[in-house]
């Protein structure tokens, strides 16, 4: 029996394809769905869980290159929440495209973990190796 680490089997499998050259999309509640991508659905209720709590319990375990957001996360986003967001970054280099081009980025990723996170534009990609 696993007593730690990711227990959701699903998720902990995505993690574990999760490498050189690939990217996973974390997106929050409205998100489009990409039928031909793997999408691992943790969203609860709207607002839980929280792409910043997704972040927090799956980077330790993953070596991410960097991350990718929509630029419009900050553009009208309120500044605070967007600092709160970052944080959780843990100071991995970040590229900034506009919200179409992020969504096409996610259609391409080897999976999206869909959350309950209700702030929009706060979705982010996930790469190893970019």
């Amino acid at each position: 029996m696993i007593k730690n680490g990711i227990l959701h089997p699903q998720l902990a499998s995505l993690l574990a394809r999760f490498r050189h050259v690939n990217s996973i999309a974390i997106v929050d509640g409205p998100f489009p769905f990409y039928p031909g991508v793997e999408t691992i659905e943790l969203a609860i209720t709207m607002g839980w869980p929280t792409i910043p709590q997704v972040l927090d319990e799956i980077l330790p375990f993953l070596d991410v290159t960097s991350l990718v957001l929509a630029n419009e996360f900050e553009e009208k986003v309120d500044k605070q929440i967007v600092e709160k967001y970052i944080s959780h970054h843990k100071g991995i280099p970040t590229t900034k495209v506009a919200h179409s081009e992020f969504k096409k980025l996610a259609s391409q990723s080897l999976g999206v973990i869909h959350t309950g996170d209700s702030i929009p534009y706060s979705s982010v990609i996930l790469r190893s190796g970019f």
